[in-house]
């Protein structure tokens, strides 16, 4: 995130005028006094009077909280709109009635003439646009807030659909993130103890929204989708055009078909609808338990439906990505819930969240674990519901304030929403019928004869691959410490009491062979004292062993008395630990 000195004057000024807007815009819609009260100290001493001379002026008072924001949001424009729509399906971090109304966010954006839409066309495509295009519509198909839609005729007579990015929103979706940013600096600090970083959440939406910017990252998905389905003759994508597709435009085909959104669902015949609940749920859980790649927002808008039940998705802008290892934790839940294994299930669940042991009561989450595995127990693999199966393990997560990968959430998201289509176009159709092969399949690929033996081989591996680089490791280290280049650096807890012990531990030694030498001196003497100088010999060998005796005494009770206050000291710890402990 960049430092706000490093931001050019021009720009800094621009930005300090978008955030008197924004203040200006959330005090209209009355929150006045959380700004003043939020600990914004320059937002609180130079424009106390006129934010509460603005404070609640539009007359929503008998509104709830999550409408009077929801309306700011779609009075601030594109990049608030599209973070609310974003927010929307992260309920790990705002409440649900906020993410319920979020939902609801709609952009009121006025239409680009169509002058400044042929002259963004001409910049984009290096001035090709009358080589490329037989006929541009100049009333648009939609003006969303981020881009507007024109049909059109290409070169060799297809119909064609433009998307062109509105000429501004770029430069006004990073004022705004650099705005939010500067808000996220004030506040980290003040909700560090809460788990809750406003600047990786900052940070998650840049990113979010410059893919949102960049059309070539949707045509590129788009393709993708298209490949990976190409011979499944029920699921479509659009093809891309990409002599005509840039950074700020996108053209693919025109897909001639209905809008799932815009068809009433009991005009469908019964056996067309079944085709078409069964095309669309293939597909989504194709892309999330096979593929790892998925539209992350397969609802009724984006999806077209055809007379024989085929199916074609558009608007690849946001999709999701979930890697090989995402997917055997989601096999491992599976298999553990299958198999009423409650602790494999929560070790599953506790990875997906990226959960550290220590982090959380883990005591705990297992009953909440083992009350959610007891109502799929003693169901096949293949009956059971991975969307609730999921959705359930997202919401116990949430309540231990765990975030979720925000990939998993859109996941949990794709599938509730394909379930909700399915069921709003035919009520009876069992979408676990579309899950079966796919759920199959990545339970058998982590838990066959054939993937254990593999990845038990593949252990083997790494261990000899260990082994192997050994001997040259060590030779390393030894090289280091024969350079004087190896450096070790400790850090003790308690370092004094360890170094009492070590020098009590060798006076102990020191006195034991002192001791040992005197008694051997001793025998020796004795048993050498004959002759004129046996009565010496004899007397200094006897007072070795008195003097060897009284040494051991002493020694004897040095240890008993140390070992006493060891003891002593450990009790008194273990009692200072319960004190604190309660």
């Amino acid at each position: 995130m960049p430092n706000a000195m490093d931001i050019p004057l021009t720009r800094r000024l621009k930005n300090a005028q978008r955030y008197r807007e924004v203040i200006g815009v959330l005090a209209r819609y009355g929150f006045a006094t959380f700004i003043s009260k939020s600990g914004f100290s320059p937002l609180r001493k130079a424009n106390a009077d006129w934010l509460y001379s603005r404070d609640g002026t539009i007359d929503l008072s008998s509104a709830p909280i999550e409408v009077r924001l929801r309306k700011a949001m779609e009075e601030l424009g594109p990049t608030f709109i599209k973070i609310g729509q974003i927010l929307s399906t992260r309920r790990d971090l705002i409440p649900d009635a906020l993410a319920d109304e979020f939902a609801r966010l709609q952009a009121d954006c006025p239409k680009i003439p169509f002058d400044r839409v042929r002259a963004a066309l001409d910049e984009q495509l290096k001035g090709r646009t009358d080589d490329l295009f037989q006929w541009i519509d100049p009333e648009p198909l939609a003006a969303a807030s981020m881009a507007q839609v024109h049909s059109a005729i290409w070169k060799d007579g297809s119909e064609v659909v433009i998307k062109l990015l509105r000429p501004d929103a770029a430069d006004q979706i990073e004022a705004d993130m650099e705005a939010l940013a500067f808000v996220a600096r004030l506040t980290e600090e003040r909700l560090a103890k809460t788990g809750f970083s406003p600047m990786e959440i900052v940070a998650e939406f840049r990113e979010e929204l410059r893919r949102e910017t960049n059309l070539t990252i949707e045509a590129r998905s788009t393709d993708r989708m298209r490949n990976a389905f190409a011979s499944d003759p029920g699921i479509g994508f659009p093809k891309v055009y990409w002599e005509a597709t840039t950074n700020g435009v996108l053209t693919i085909e025109k897909i001639q078909g209905k809008l799932l959104a815009r068809t009433p669902y009991a005009s469908i015949p019964l056996d067309i609808r079944k085709k078409i609940v069964a095309n669309g749920a293939r597909a989504v859980f194709r892309q999330t338990l096979e593929l790892g790649f998925f539209h992350a927002d397969p609802h009724p808008g984006n999806i077209f439906i055809h007379d024989d039940g085929r199916v074609t998705f558009i608007d690849c802008g946001m999709v999701g990505r979930i890697g090989a290892d995402a997917r055997q934790r989601i096999a491992e839940l599976v298999f553990g819930v299958a198999t009423g294994d409650a602790r494999m299930v929560m070790r599953a669940a506790m990875r997906m969240g990226n959960v550290e042991p220590d982090s959380i009561d883990e005591r705990a989450l297992l009953d909440d674990v083992q009350e959610v595995v007891d109502q799929f127990v003693g169901k096949p693999i293949a009956e059971i519901d991975i969307a609730a199966v999921l959705d359930k393990f997202y919401q116990i997560l949430r309540d231990y304030k765990v975030r979720c990968p925000a990939d998993m959430v859109l996941l949990i998201k794709a599938m509730g929403t394909i379930e909700g289509v399915a069921r709003d176009i035919e009520p009876d159709y069992e979408i676990i019928d579309a899950a079966k092969p796919f759920i199959y399949k990545l339970v058998n690929d982590r838990y066959s004869p054939k993937a254990l033996t593999k990845r038990f081989t593949n252990t083997l591996f790494s261990y000899a691959e260990l082994i192997d680089s050994l001997p040259k490791q060590i030779t390393g280290i030894l090289r280091k410490i024969r350079l004087g280049e190896a450096k070790i650096n400790f850090h003790f807890e308690g370092i004094e009491r360890f170094r009492m012990t070590v020098e009590h531990m060798a006076t102990t030694v020191a006195y034991a062979l002192l001791i040992s030498a005197l008694l051997v001196a001793s025998a020796v003497l004795l048993h050498a004292a004959h002759g004129d100088t046996a009565s010496m010999v004899g007397t200094i060998g006897l007072v070795g062993f008195l003097l060897a005796g009284f040494l051991s005494v002493g020694l004897i009770w040095d240890i008993w008395r140390t070992r006493r206050g060891v003891t002593r000291a450990v009790r008194e710890e273990e009692r200072e630990d319960r004190k604190l402990h309660g």
